[in-house]
């Protein structure tokens, strides 16, 4: 029975697994032994468990450490982050500081501005009351108008209203000044105004309409064509001569060797013989044309131009209306036969001189005779007032 229960397996949760198929039969003792095992293997699992709460406290103590690191490295970015605040707290503080500074002298500066301008203005104030009282003086003075004071010669002033228009006058008819001749008129007209007497509403009437009508003169602009005709002498050299008018010399002086040792005679006989031969050019030209020249002939076309052009000039300022329009035709043909219209120099130039060809110089036939004639009735008229009034004052005498 005991052999029987002996090679029964063990079982139970403390029964281990068989070591070997051949294992030794345990007697008593022996398994009492092996009864003892499982309390070992429970000290065992304690043993594990207090391995297992000890290495969880390790790593609690792990975290621990990790979160007061944070926690340092917290208050370090914290205490450098304030330190960085202060000191933006004292550069905005030194910056204010300076800007008050600046704002302080610039308002120092102004105040002294002020005080000066109000220097200034109180001198000017002095001085407008200082004038003001001068001319209250000068009103004291006066007490009368000054049309009953001042006794105007009637007669000189006529005569010298007949003298400005006299000189307006000589100044249309010999120089054609008509702004002169504006100004002169002008003044007679002012002189008029100031009279009274019967008769000057007439007259003043006859001078302002001769006036008018010297100013709807449509005048040429006798300053700009002399101008612009002086540019056109200065333009002349640069103006490009057509390619068909000039004719290549032959280069009659051929570069012949000549030694030392030469014989005179013939080189005398090759130098005439080079000559007699450049005194006769023929060439071809498919496009044939009439106007020919070497090219050293074209310095003496551009020397006519310039002269053609400097005749216009002088026929402008002496408002020559005829020698004008010859020396201008004259001008462009030369342009037309000679020199390059496509180019946008020459054709500008031919353009510009056939509207100067256009304008008339000479001057319009106009006068204010009128206006002296009025004004010498003006005078007669006033003249006999005063000889019809001298009887009449003797008579009340």
């Amino acid at each position: 029975m005991s052999d029987k229960k002996d090679n029964q397996p063990s079982t139970g949760s403390d029964a281990g697994p068989p070591a070997n198929k051949k294992e030794i039969k345990m007697t008593g003792p022996a398994r009492v032994a092996n009864k003892e095992k499982p309390d070992d293997k429970g000290q065992q699992g304690k043993q594990k468990a207090k391995s297992k709460s000890a290495g969880g406290g390790t790593a609690g103590i792990i975290l621990a450490l990790l979160a007061l690191l944070l926690a340092a490295l917290a208050c370090a970015a914290s205490v450098f982050l304030y330190q960085n605040l202060q000191q933006l707290e004292v550069a905005a503080v030194d910056d204010a500081t300076n800007r008050k500074d600046e704002q302080m002298s610039l308002i120092a500066a102004l105040n002294e501005k002020m005080a000066v301008n109000e220097t200034h203005y109180a001198d000017i104030g002095r001085r407008l009351d200082q004038l003001n009282r001068q001319q209250q003086a000068l009103e004291a003075m006066i007490p009368e108008p000054l049309s009953q004071t001042i006794d105007i010669n009637e007669e000189f002033a006529l005569a010298e209203i007949e003298h400005l228009l006299a000189i307006a006058n000589y100044r249309l008819a010999l120089n054609h000044d008509v702004d002169t001749a504006l100004a002169a008129m002008q003044s007679a007209d002012q002189r008029l105004q100031g009279l009274r007497i019967n008769g000057v509403l007439q007259a003043r009437e006859q001078i302002i309409a001769d006036m008018n009508n010297l100013r709807s003169l449509n005048q040429a602009d006798l300053g700009g064509l002399g101008l612009f005709l002086s540019d056109l002498i200065s333009r002349v050299d640069k103006l490009p001569v057509s390619a068909d008018v000039l004719i290549e010399q032959a280069e009659y002086k051929q570069a012949t060797a000549v030694n030392g040792e030469a014989n005179v005679a013939m080189q005398f006989l090759g130098e005439f013989w080079a000559e007699l031969k450049s005194l006769v050019i023929i060439t071809r030209d498919d496009q044939v044309s009439k106007n020919r020249m070497l090219p050293d002939e074209a310095y003496y076309l551009r020397a006519n131009i310039k002269l053609e052009l400097a005749n216009a000039r002088f026929a402008v300022f002496n408002r020559d209306t005829d020698n004008f329009r010859a020396s201008i035709e004259q001008i462009r043909v030369w342009l037309n036969d000679y020199f390059e219209l496509a180019d946008a120099a020459v054709g500008n130039i031919s353009d510009s001189l056939f509207r100067m060809g256009e304008i008339d110089l000479a001057f319009p036939d106009i006068n204010i005779n009128s206006s002296i004639e009025s004004v010498r009735v003006l005078a007669r008229q006033q003249a006999a007032d005063m000889v019809d009034s001298s009887p009449a004052e003797d008579t009340e005498q």
